[in-house]
């Protein structure tokens, strides 16, 4: 200040006229005790001369108990000439804005202090003191300095480009994110407005000015929109949201100020795509018109099913929606499909696959191919079921009249041909009546045609019964390597005539598994074959018995051609022949190896194959060192 606080002056020299005796119980000095502001008054070595009750409350003192204590006791000031130091001249008050004190309990005090000097003819220099406890506004200040600066903050990290629209003058101001945004540098000397106006998709541009439009017009006072933006160097557009609302308004009520906040959304734009599309496939997949479609609730309510679903039960949307799975299943087929409709609930498994019987509508039975899955909610946990069902019931049918007819046939061919075989033995040992040679070599050759048409018969049999899993086995725990020297031995016949020899390699020879020794020789025979007949002449067939960690792996290895790879996928496939063009070269009727792999299978065991044409065919199956339930199961 320049000029002197004449009230603090005035009011100083008041009180040192009226500190005599006479007058300390006057009304003037009543009254200024009374007043609702700190006050000190100093003597000229920084004593205190005078302190009101404000005053002492604030620095925690009884009444008079600050008198002729020092300024230091209440002020974090070494001195009353520090205090005077504030005023600069010809100034003979100032306001110290910040300053520490002390309370009598040694809390610190933050405070404003308003300090006026002046000189008493006789007592020298004295000061007023108006104090003022400014702590907790320095709190809020320092709040609200937080609070603006996480908001800062939240902006800058979501890069939310703000701005402020001026319709008066038709100005605006852009913050530095609304500016990379555009991809515009601090230093760009541009005109906003025209360069935001020439980037939006011209389809576009009405739709991004109608929030103003709607804020000017005073029917909105917030608005939105979302429009594209072109990328600098044009070679993109990005989804762009703007908010806008007023801010100010002139004493009319018109708009004068209006702020917006602009984002990119392409993400989000793109997310939305996306599962609009995701909606839209699921939309079209669930309304397919052939395959049965259900979304089924969490106790097996039917939530919604398409078209295709009514027209195989013979049910309106209406009726099946107000049933459940449950009701519709047949009843036989009910506990299973409910057992893995619980594991599915439970997590157990992550879906599940099952034929079952349908009851329709007018009492029919339908067979459907039951595919279940679960979704989960955003939590993990299960929200609802989609189920699809395909009527397999005509093949179903077709399957059971082929089995029959495999069957009947089968077995009709399997009398008469034991006759024919066994008549054909019986008359190549007569020795009474010697056959001629041309008889003979007749002979022999329906005795083989005969052995072989009784194999075909048996594998048929056999594919048909383990197809169906209805071949039962008679486990044991048996040495290994036992069986496969018999295996070999039977072989032994073809492995001559094919000019190959096979070789036995087992480092242990007492290990043991569980096995059926019947079906074992059955899998060892199919895959010796196979190994005699594709190993090139001379070479030699390697079976390996090795103990593993839980099983026991045979491995039967030739040399030779080996498998073609496009039809190595096909291997285990019945009626397959892994052999080039459209006539088997090496004979068979390709369910060996589709036998061998149900057995093994359906024995507790894995079954595979490694090859590599021209060179070696590697084929391997494994046999458990326990038995179900550790017992052998006949």
């Amino acid at each position: 200040m320049t000029a002197p606080n004449v009230c603090s002056r005035h009011l100083a020299n008041a009180w040192e006229r009226i500190l005599n005796s006479q007058l300390k119980d006057s009304p003037i000095i009543q009254a200024f005790k009374r007043m609702q502001v700190a006050l000190m008054i100093l003597g000229s070595g920084g004593q205190i001369l005078h302190s009101n009750h404000k005053a002492n409350r604030l620095f925690g003192y009884d009444e008079d108990e600050l008198i002729t204590r020092d300024i230091c006791d209440v002020l974090c000031v070494e001195s009353v000439a520090e205090l005077n130091a504030f005023i600069e001249p010809p100034a003979v008050d100032t306001l110290i804005k910040k300053i520490a004190g002390r309370h009598k309990n040694g809390e610190p005090l933050i405070l404003s202090a308003h300090v006026s000097l002046w000189i008493d003819s006789d007592l020298g220099q004295q000061h007023a003191l108006v104090l003022r406890d400014i702590s907790k506004e320095l709190k809020a200040v320092s709040s609200v300095r937080d609070e603006l600066q996480r908001a800062n903050n939240a902006i800058v990290g979501a890069q939310i480009g703000v701005f402020e629209y001026n319709p008066v003058d038709d100005t605006v101001i852009v913050s530095n994110i609304w500016r990379e945004l555009l991809e515009l540098d601090p230093s760009d000397d541009v005109d906003v407005q025209v360069e935001w106006r020439g980037r939006v998709h011209p389809d576009e541009l009405d739709a991004a000015l109608e929030p103003i439009r709607l804020c000017l017009a005073g029917t909105h006072e917030r608005a939105r929109c979302e429009y594209r933006l072109r990328s600098r160097d044009g070679t993109q557009w990005r989804w762009i949201r703007t908010d806008i609302a007023v801010s100010k308004r002139n004493e009319s009520g018109q708009p004068i100020r209006l702020s917006g906040a602009m984002s990119d959304i392409s993400d989000i734009k793109a997310t939305e795509d996306a599962l609009r599309a995701s909606v839209e496939q699921f939309r079209t997949t669930f309304e397919s018109p052939v395959i049965g479609k259900v979304i089924v609730g969490l106790e097996g309510a039917l939530l919604r099913v398409n078209e295709a679903m009514c027209n195989l039960l013979g049910y309106s949307k209406e009726e099946l929606q107000a049933t459940d799975f449950q009701t519709l299943t047949h009843p036989e087929d009910l506990d299973k499909d409910l057992l893995l409709f619980n594991q599915l609930k439970a997590d157990a498994i992550s879906h599940y696959e099952l034929e079952k019987r349908y009851i329709r509508a007018n009492g029919a039975i339908m067979w459907g191919h039951l595919t279940v899955n679960m979704i989960k909610d955003t939590y993990g946990q299960p929200e609802y079921f989609v189920s699809q069902i395909i009527d397999i019931t005509e093949r179903r049918r077709l399957s059971e009249v082929k089995s029959r007819f495999v069957s009947t046939v089968s077995h009709e061919l399997r009398t008469p041909l034991t006759s024919v075989l066994g008549s054909l033995m019986l008359l190549s040992s007569l020795d009474d009546e010697p056959l001629s040679d041309e008889a003979q070599r007749l002979l022999f050759i329906a005795q083989k045609n005969g052995e072989r048409l009784r194999d075909l018969v048996d594998n048929i049999l056999d594919f048909e019964k383990f197809s169906a899993k209805q071949m039962r086995f008679a486990l044991s725990e048996n040495q290994l390597v036992s069986l496969v020297e018999e295996a070999v031995m039977v072989n032994l016949v073809a492995a001559d005539i094919s000019g190959v020899r096979c070789n036995i390699i087992c480092p242990d020879r007492t290990v043991r598994g569980f096995v059926d020794p019947k079906r074992f020789a059955q899998v060892m025979a199919n895959l010796l074959s196979n190994a005699t007949k594709f190993a090139a002449k001379g070479s030699p067939i390697d079976i390996s018995v090795v103990e593993e960690s839980e099983a026991v792996r045979i491995t039967v290895l030739n040399r030779g051609d080996g498998i073609p790879a496009s039809m190595q996928a096909h291997m285990f496939e019945p009626f397959f022949q892994a052999t080039p063009g459209a006539t088997p070269i090496k004979g068979g009727t390709g369910l060996g190896l589709s036998i061998t792999k149900q057995i093994v299978e359906q024995t507790g065991g894995q079954i595979g194959f490694e090859s590599t044409p021209g060179e070696i065919t590697k084929f391997w199956f494994t046999i458990p060192k326990k038995g179900p339930e550790g017992h052998p199961v006949d």
